[in-house]
Formats: structure tokens, C-alpha cells, sequence
């Protein structure tokens, strides 16, 4: 099977890509690549620029690498009669950014594919995904802190939960539907575990070995206080415990 990741260099892309190459064909496109040529049977389009925070700063540039660049690979896709694999966000719930309105948008366009022209898509809302080789989000950077002595910095008041997903657990999600394993449609990959941003601070420090100081410090960005999978896809997962291990071993090893 022909298979093209967009994103193979990312955090997510870079898993997918070694996983599926035991097994597939495959091409890997990242932004600023020229754009790729060729009829493919999946197209998992992961790339985009994906810091929330950021995108208030350009928001053109959140909208041309996100929601038209995703636009270039649905077409690709509706024309070679292929199958799509996007990532949607839970933060698109309330797209109070461009980068949360990008991706609620864009499954917008997916969704009009799918009645014009039957389009054959798995829009996957992510969650909070972490695990080795990430170096952004709250568990790696709050890991690093408490591994260096802390104290470990919250943004606004430590209340929002959140479902924090291990990069395997969607990796093996991916290469199951492609596999046959799903139908195409719609899937929120996350655990249904929702954890606030205080409890996981709190679960660092003590698996660093001690009670670190947490300071807070106001967000101008405002976030939904809640977002966890209501229907989660996946039937097992690595629990945050052990995937906070996992990435501080990560940590520890790149040190």
C-alpha cells in the first residue's frame, strides 16, 4: 500500500513513519517540502503548525500551513480517490485561536467532502499527546523543571483537565485503521481519564523524587476548562503514570 505522512519529521509523523515502514510503501512530506506528486492510497496528513499560543502571533501563517494546506491534501485525496487521515483537537471545541479554528474548519471541509463526494476520511480528534521525543506540552516541560530542581511553572489557575494520550497508543490506532481494524468516520483518540494541570504537576514532582514548588502565573489565552474524550477510541493505554516515566527517561537520556 502506498501510504504519504505529512509531518514524518514531527513528534507524531516520526513514530507513524517507523511503525508503518515495516510494512508499507511510503513517502514523507513536512512543510516547506515541495509539494508531493503521485496517486497514493492513504494520505495521513498530520503536518501543521500546532502551537496554540503561536498562532495568535501569525495568524496567516496558521492559516496557510494549516487549514489551506490541508485543503491541497483533501483535493489530492478526493482526485486519486484515496483515503485521508486528519487530526482534529480537542481544543477545537472552543476555537478561541487560529489554530483551533484551522482544525475545527477543516473538519468542516472534511465533512462537506464526505456528502459530495464520499469521500473516505477518519477525522481524529487528539487529545493531549505526549511521550518520548516530544519536547513541547505540559508533561515534558514540566518534567524537565522538576528533573532540574523545579519549581514547575503553571499558566492560569491549574483547574483545566485534560486527557493526555502516549504517542504508541495513536500510532497503533493509525496503523490499525489502516489495517482494516476501523471504519472510516470520526474518532476522539484519547483515554477518557481526565487529569487537571495541578494533579499532573503534582504527579511529576513525586515521580522526580520529591515535592517540588508549583508557581502559577496568569494566561492571556483562554482554553477550555474541560477537554477529555467523551467516546474515547482506545480500549487500552499506556496510563499517565507510566508514560510520565517514560518520558523522563527520554528526558534523562538526552541530558
Amino acid at each position: 500500500m502506498k501510504i504519504l505522512i505529512t509531518g514524518h519529521k514531527g513528534f507524531i509523523g516520526s513514530h507513524l513513519f517507523k511503525t508503518l515502514a515495516v510494512k508499507h510503501d511510503l513517502t514523507g512530506f513536512d512543510i516547506g517540502d515541495p509539494f508531493p506528486n503521485g496517486k497514493y492510497d492513504v494520505v495521513v496528513h498530520l503536518a501543521a503548525r500546532g502551537l496554540i499560543r503561536k498562532s495568535v502571533e501569525k495568524p496567516f501563517e496558521y492559516f496557510e500551513d494549516d487549514l489551506a494546506m490541508t485543503m491541497k491534501f483533501l483535493e489530492m485525496t478526493r482526485k486519486n480517490d484515496g483515503i485521508l487521515f486528519f487530526p482534529s483537537s480537542g481544543s477545537a471545541a472552543i476555537p478561541s485561536n487560529p489554530y483551533s479554528l484551522s482544525k475545527k474548519q477543516s473538519v468542516e471541509w472534511i465533512n462537506l467532502y464526505r456528502k459530495l463526494y464520499s469521500l473516505r476520511a477518519y477525522d481524529m480528534t487528539f487529545y493531549n499527546i505526549y511521550g518520548s521525543g516530544s519536547r513541547k506540552g505540559g508533561v515534558y516541560l514540566f518534567s524537565k523543571m522538576a528533573l532540574s530542581g523545579g519549581p514547575i511553572t503553571l499558566l492560569g489557575n491549574g483547574k483545566d483537565i485534560r486527557d493526555f494520550v502516549y504517542v504508541t497508543d495513536v500510532v497503533n490506532f493509525i496503523a490499525s485503521a489502516i489495517d482494516g481494524a476501523f471504519n472510516p468516520g470520526s474518532y476522539e483518540i484519547g483515554t477518557g481519564v481526565g487529569t487537571s494541570i495541578t494533579q499532573l504537576a503534582e504527579m511529576i514532582s513525586e515521580e522526580a523524587g520529591g515535592h517540588l514548588q508549583i508557581n502559577m502565573e496568569p494566561d492571556v489565552i483562554q482554553t477550555a476548562p474541560r477537554l477529555v474524550a467523551r467516546s474515547p477510541a482506545l480500549s487500552s493505554f499506556i496510563p499517565l503514570s507510566e508514560g510520565i516515566k517514560l518520558v523522563m527517561k527520554f528526558i534523562r537520556e538526552e541530558d
